[in-house]
């Protein structure tokens, strides 16, 4: 799960260009909860799937694909 949400990080900071507030605010839950799935301490669906919502592809996420 460390590099789905590593990948997830990569893509909110470069493509998103927005902060953990925003997305926790997004998906209702804390800043701490979105850093934790980003940094591999939990496994949260719910914040995957609002990255995907928000254009993330499949491959970008698996790694086929740069996160630009």
């Amino acid at each position: 799960m460390v590099y789905i949400g590593s990948k997830c990080r990569q893509y909110r900071k470069r493509v998103l260009k927005t902060d953990l507030r925003e997305v926790a605010n997004a998906v209702g839950y804390s800043r701490e909860n979105v850093s934790a799935f980003e940094n591999g301490r939990n496994a949260n669906s719910l914040i995957l799937l609002w990255y995907l919502s928000k254009g993330m592809t499949f491959e970008q996420l698996t790694g086929g694909e740069p996160v630009e």
